[in-house]
């Protein structure tokens, strides 16, 4: 009886962590998000982002004037730029030749969909009910310098990158003295890192000092998540630094306080499900800062300030630069751009807390993948790669479950003797547990060791970008989306119930009705799952009734 308890409570378990999963998906369908107008105040650089003073660079500091917010100043999505296309091999982008401002880049290898594979999807975008743009820009002390609000000079309107190695956008802006600056923009192939590049030739009579600020703007986009049990990624800002390490900053903390954290090592993002935007500025002192627009209508900016002030005298030349990496999360890319400095850039593949068993599970899943050229095989090959790993310990469960259904017929000889003294059937069962040496529990553990892994491969299944549309066979045509005929689901429940009847039979009537309606259940909570994830459970739930029946032949039951 003991271990029929114990069943029922790993399957409580299971529905309760799945419960938890759509708690948190409806926790965070409860804020509030407000469609953005066609037109609204946008505010200018936060006050707090740039500080009060420049760093001492002659005798004397200089003071800058804090940045205005100009709330009286409309700005509609469409801006007073033209638009300029650039296409690579692996991306289509559009520049506004105000600011320089990067604010549409579709991505060619990534299909919005599987019933659109011609058209890539849609990261950066400047519309009227979402925007994600990437702006940047120059200050100075005497507001001589163009940031993302003036409009720059171009040459062409249409670039493309042929068969050469890059291709480079270069936009011009000459103040009233006469200081000529040039920003170029440049894409290279088999890349989504954008260098962003400012030439300073101070023309004039006297010197220009300045320093460079880079941000994305966005709004919260609606809606996120998928069927029954299935959790919505994060999306929001993120940044690192070398003592905070890996730190989430959502909406909700930019609506709730403004960031400014000065820091000298450090790479600041903005994270949606499979894809992000991540400015990776150089080593040098800078300031992370965030701002929310007004609460009716807020639109985000979390970006960075250099503290390092660019010198240019009279008659001299000067420079200053930055990347940004706008593209799916490729684990192998991340690790990459990892490699030249930038840690922690791929925990943006957002694990959570068993990214410490996501990692290895992810791996090694590639790695399979890598042979058998196929992400469904690879997921029923490491199910098996998890089955024998814990063989040893699932053949001691079975060993006690097989001992418990041997002495069923004991135990229901000791249940109608003492049906009436439940304290002496008790002590009768347990020591009859005791002379069998059968462990009650013994059929738990296995189960519970692997419910981390069951965890862990959910977010492997639901983050990795790898999987995004990935197809299997037959109807099985993309493992991160639910089964769309439900199919995997009702196999779940199945081999669940032929689980539990090659188990031992409960003697309590309530436990036999649960264990008759837990199947059930459990297909209408996998019912939302990827079926990626569900493939996997179907063909351990395989794997496990396998082995229980051998088992049950060794031991004779």
């Amino acid at each position: 009886m003991e271990n029929q308890r114990n069943l029922l409570f790993i399957g409580l378990l299971t529905i309760s962590v799945v419960l938890y999963l759509k708690w948190l998906e409806f926790s965070k369908k409860a804020v509030d998000v407000t469609p953005v107008a066609q037109q609204q105040t946008l505010p200018d650089l936060p006050n707090e982002a740039v500080g009060s003073e420049l760093p001492a660079v002659t005798q004397q500091a200089t003071d800058i004037p804090q940045i205005q917010d100009h709330q009286s100043q409309t700005v509609t999505v469409s801006s007073a730029g033209e638009l300029i296309r650039v296409e690579t091999d692996l991306v289509i982008a559009m520049i506004n030749t105000q600011g320089g401002t990067l604010e549409r880049l579709e991505l060619k290898q990534e299909p919005a969909s599987r019933e659109t594979p011609d058209q890539g999807f849609v990261l950066l975008k400047n519309e009227l009910g979402e925007q994600f743009v990437v702006e940047d820009g120059l200050r100075t002390v005497d507001g001589t310098a163009p940031t993302h609000k003036d409009v720059y000079q171009h040459e062409n309107t249409n670039y493309d990158l042929g068969s050469a190695d890059k291709v480079t956008v270069p936009l011009r802006f000459i103040n009233a003295d006469g200081v000529e600056f040039t920003k170029t923009i440049t894409f290279k192939r088999d890349s989504y890192v954008v260098d962003i590049d400012y030439q300073i030739d101070n023309r004039s009579a006297s010197p220009w000092r300045g320093f460079f600020y880079g941000q994305f703007r966005r709004t919260q986009p609606e809606g996120g998540g998928g069927g029954f049990g299935q959790l919505p990624s994060y999306t929001g800002g993120v940044y690192y630094t070398a003592n905070d390490k890996y730190t989430k900053y959502d909406f909700g903390d930019m609506q709730d306080e403004n960031l400014s954290k000065p820091v000298s090592k450090a790479w600041v993002a903005m994270l949606q499900h499979y894809f992000v935007g991540a400015f990776l500025p150089e080593d040098t002192d800078k300031r992370l800062y965030s701002f929310a627009g007004n609460e009716a209508n807020p639109v985000y900016r979390l970006g960075y300030v250099s503290d390092s002030v660019i010198n240019v005298g009279a008659g001299s030349q000067g420079e200053t630069s930055t990347q940004v990496f706008i593209g799916p999360k490729t684990q192998s890319r991340l690790k990459a751009i990892e490699a030249q400095g930038f840690t922690g850039l791929a925990r943006t593949v957002d694990y959570g807390w068993l990214t410490f068993l996501a990692d290895p599970l992810f791996w090694l899943l590639n790695k399979i993948h890598g042979l058998v050229g196929n992400w469904g095989w690879a997921i029923i090959l490491l199910t098996v790669l998890i089955k024998a790993a814990f063989f040893k310990l699932s053949d001691k469960s079975g060993k006690s479950m097989a001992a418990m259904k041997r002495i069923q017929p004991r135990l229901q000889t000791l249940k109608e003797r003492y049906k009436d003294d439940r304290q002496k059937f008790q002590m009768e069962m347990m020591a009859l547990y005791k002379q069998e040496k059968i462990n009650p529990a013994g059929g738990c553990l296995p189960i519970l060791v692997q419910m981390p892994v069951f965890l862990a491969l959910y977010w492997v299944l639901l983050e990795s970008v790898e999987l995004r549309q990935a197809p299997f066979a037959l109807w099985l045509q993309d493992l991160s989306a639910p089964d769309p005929y439900y199919v995997l689901p009702v196999l779940m429940g199945l081999t669940q119930f032929i689980m539990f009847r090659l188990n031992p039979t409960p003697m309590e009537d309530i436990q036999k009705k649960v264990f008759m309606i837990m199947p059930i259940v459990f297909i209408f909570i996998f019912a939302g799952f990827p079926q990626g994830l569900v493939l996997y459970w179907v063909v351990n739930n395989i794997l496990s009734m396998a082995q229980q029946w051998y088992i049950n032949r060794k031991y004779a039951v």
